[in-house]
């Protein structure tokens, strides 16, 4: 009886330790959200091909994404903090904006990528009015955001 006892409780216990210790049950996206927000190409090199303008016209501070991101407020970085924390920002020293949160603050966006659109959206989670670019072939498209100028909430490649 001791032995069984014994035996039940070393598989509760490795259980217990199997839970906490697994990975977050992160999606693929919220993996994606942390390279678009600790990447240091965000802010500089060309591996990130899509570019978010504080200002109209292609001007102030920028922000560039390599991958879709659903709330540009938040992002899980880490995974057991309130992902409001973070929110994606125009890199420092890129001009007026720069620190501020992109959400609701970009006026413009450019579009590197040669084989995927781009689309922002008005509402997080990829909802509601948009504007769009075509792939930038053979050189990046660029534009002034309409129906989401300073209204921004959500970016995803199409």
């Amino acid at each position: 009886m001791v032995k069984k006892s014994m035996t039940a409780g070393a598989v509760a216990a490795a259980a217990l330790v199997a839970v906490i210790t697994a990975p977050g049950t992160a999606s693929a996206v919220d993996v994606s959200e942390n390279r678009n927000y600790l990447s240091q190409s965000a802010c500089s090199g060309t591996e990130f091909k899509f570019t978010f303008r504080f200002n109209s016209n292609q001007q102030g501070a920028y922000r560039k994404l390599g991958y879709s991101h659903g709330n540009l407020a938040a992002s899980e970085v880490f995974q057991f903090e309130d992902p409001t924390k973070y929110p994606l920002t125009f890199c420092s020293g890129t001009g007026k904006g720069s620190g501020e949160g992109i959400k609701n603050n970009a006026a413009s966006i450019s579009n590197a990528h040669t084989s995927y659109g781009a689309v922002v959206y008005y509402n997080s989670w990829w909802q509601g009015a948009s504007d769009g670019l075509q792939p930038g072939v053979p050189t990046p498209v660029s534009r002034n955001l309409s129906n989401t100028y300073n209204q921004n909430a959500s970016f995803k490649w199409s």
